[in-house]
């Protein structure tokens, strides 16, 4: 019997009558989270951390309390951002030191056996991670002949595959987020997992977050805390919780949506039945098709290829009549010219002719035409015909009355032609007038022509538009139709139903979850609380009356009477707590809690830096000092600090200090 068959058979008096195969479909995929089985703890220790570049270093840690000393900005903080960098594959160096190492090294060991990372940062990340023993020559080993784990080629895939690795060797789960997008109905953040880098923040209290990354609720998803806390101390059934919890905040979020629709289905349906609902539809589906059969003739009629042809050879006879025009007065231009001369010739003559008749009694020998004089030789009776000098007439004789007579016969025949050029242009303008009569007329054509088709196109346009909008109308009525008609389903009720049982289902398993495991999980927060306090009684919160943690796991203290919670306390209270909470949690794994996943190594950045006073710290010194006694075989703990103090809390050979506080840690 499988896991989901224990579990209804176990519910089904609670299940009012849902059946095994509708339970069976609404926890389909959570088989694994469902599953009771306990993960394994593996224990972590840093063996030794290399490092080379600009600057260089090479560190060996032992098991138990390992002390890095110096004074301020020396370096310390970036050997633990080292750490995290190879165990995580986030880098949180400053910029300028990131800029100093090349390479880097970390062996550790997990469960006793020998791992080595190494990593070229020289731009992208590359590196591999290999099971065995780094060699011991003052160079940085090329991990040659190791057995590789993974392999990486830039930052992105480094984090990927670190992550897979160290969730699958400490039994870390992903667990799916519960709280709800801020944005109506989405389900953005219910799939939004826990990554191994906020698993991470259970190992490395780090000052620059404040040191409350897990006991406050200042960080991003409300239950953050409780997820990687839970995980780390072994709450049984944590995973079988968030993924049941995660799937009904989807299933709400899909029932409120049909819930909602459905109500506005109710309100536009009315008393309108089905069969009036399909009656409505036929109607507008009939209206749209007879509106897309008008709008098809107004596009045949806009786009047809007679009117296309009529418009074209309407331009081309346009074209042709506009150059008819153009030639036609160009052509009675050139004869008003012409009989603009043929005008001032005829004035020519007749005022010579009438010169030669006033002046011929004085001047006899003067040319009729230009009245230039005539030579004698011209006139010598020999000669029977001369030719005047200047303007070339010809002279039939010398005899001076001869000379009116060709004048005069030249001035009619100019005369003559004049008129004829005359009655030659009244014809062509005639002709213009009619070819510009011709040319408005079709211009006018062709104007009612373009205003047929762009009313036509326009007329298509509002069509479409109405298509449009009938269309989508049509499109909500179909889908109301849909819903209305959907009545029945194979669970024998309406989709509102099925997720209705479907939440109840969900619901139901969730209240089992969460009393299934209550006694022991109660026993589990209680003993874990207790350390937490005899902790912080070591290290000298005054007051301190109890220490409990709530339904998230998140600590509540009675001091002096008073209940508070961790944001109450003061900043030197605060810090104590937090290192003991943390220092209870990395031993309870591995000694006190039967399921807990914490690998046992604890990173400590500067514990005390400008919030706690003397006294205060030689009381966390003298903690420091009973876990390195008590606990060195569960626990590794790397304290990185400025204060001299520190060296009493563990033994010289698990120090790395530097007695001039005016050199750097990196050599």
């Amino acid at each position: 019997m499988s896991e989901i068959e224990q579990l209804y058979a176990e519910l089904r008096p609670s299940l009012r009558g849902v059946s095994a195969r509708a339970f069976q479909a609404c926890l389909q995929g959570l088989e694994s989270n469902l599953s009771t089985i306990p993960q394994h703890r593996t224990q972590l220790t840093l063996v030794r951390l290399r490092f080379t570049g600009e600057k260089s270093g090479d560190f060996a840690f032992q098991p138990g309390v390992n002390v890095l000393r110096a004074g301020n900005d020396k370096g310390k903080s970036s050997i633990l951002k080292l750490i995290q960098f190879c165990l995580t594959g986030k880098n949180d160096l400053k910029k300028d030191v990131d800029g100093w190492i090349s390479r880097v090294e970390l062996a550790f060991e997990l469960d006793g056996v020998a791992h080595a990372l190494a990593v070229d940062k020289g731009g992208r990340p590359r590196g591999r991670l290999v099971r065995g023993v780094l060699g011991e020559d003052d160079a940085l080993g090329e991990l040659g002949g190791l057995e590789t784990l993974i392999e990486f080629k830039n930052g992105k895939e480094m984090q990927k595959k670190l992550e897979e690795f160290f969730n699958g060797t400490f039994g870390l789960r992903r667990l799916m987020g519960t709280q709800k997008d801020s944005r109506k109905g989405s389900d953005a953040l219910l799939d939004s997992p826990t990554s191994y880098r906020a698993y991470f923040r259970g190992m490395y209290i780090n000052q620059e977050l404040g040191y409350t990354a897990l006991v406050t609720d200042g960080i991003p998803y409300g239950n953050l805390f409780m997820k990687v806390v839970g995980m780390l101390l072994g709450v049984r059934g944590i995973d079988a919780f968030f993924a049941v919890e995660s799937r009904l905040a989807r299933v709400e979020n899909e029932l409120g949506k049909e819930e909602r629709y459905h109500r506005r289905l109710e309100a536009s349906l009315g008393t309108r039945d089905l069969a009036t609902l399909d009656q409505e539809i036929a109607k507008l589906e009939r209206y749209v098709d007879e509106l897309k059969v008008e709008r098809t003739a107004l596009l045949v009629r806009a786009t047809s290829g007679d009117l296309e042809k009529r418009l074209e050879d309407l331009t081309e006879r346009l074209l042709a009549l506009d150059n008819a025009c153009q030639q036609t007065a160009r052509g009675l231009r050139g004869l008003e010219l012409e009989l603009e001369d043929g005008e001032r010739e005829v004035g020519e003559l007749a005022s010579a002719l009438d010169s030669h008749r006033a002046l011929a009694a004085i001047q006899p020998d003067r040319c009729p035409i230009c009245e230039t004089a005539i030579l004698e030789r011209r006139r010598h009776p020999r000669i029977a015909e001369g030719e005047c000098i200047l303007c070339h007439e010809d002279l039939p004789s010398d005899r001076d009355e001869d000379f009116p007579a060709l004048a005069e016969k030249r001035l009619e025949e100019a005369r003559k032609a004049n008129a004829e050029l005359q009655r030659t242009i009244s014809t062509r303008q005639a002709q213009l007038d009619e070819l510009e009569f011709k040319l408005e007329q079709q211009t006018q054509q062709k104007r009612h022509l373009q205003a047929q088709m762009r009313s036509a196109h326009q007329s298509t346009a509002e069509l479409e538009r109405e298509i449009e909008l009938e269309t989508r109308y049509l499109g909500r009525l179909e889908a109301d139709r849909d819903y209305a008609a959907r009545t029945v389903t194979e669970d024998g009720g309406s989709d509102v139903a099925k997720l209705s049982q479907r939440k109840q289902i969900l619901g139901t398993v969730l209240r089992y979850l969460r009393t299934r495991f209550a006694e022991s999980n109660e026993r589990l927060k209680q003993d874990f609380a207790d350390r937490v306090q005899e902790y912080c009684t070591t290290i000298g919160l005054p007051g301190l009356e109890e220490v409990r943690l709530d339904a998230h796991l998140k600590p509540r203290i009675r001091q002096n009477g008073e209940v508070y919670s961790f944001e109450e306390l003061s900043p030197g209270e605060r810090v104590r707590f937090v290192l003991a909470f943390y220092l209870a949690m990395a031993i309870a794994t591995g000694e006190d809690l039967e399921y807990g996943a914490h690998p046992g190594l604890l990173l400590i950045d500067s514990p005390g830096k400008e919030e706690m006073v003397s006294k205060d710290f030689e009381a966390v010194v003298e903690l420091l000092k009973q876990i390195e006694e008590r606990h060195a075989d569960t626990l590794q703990v790397i304290v990185a600090t400025s204060l001299q103090a520190v060296r009493d809390a563990t033994p010289s050979d698990k120090q790395v200090f530097l007695a001039n506080d005016d050199d750097p840690l990196f050599s």
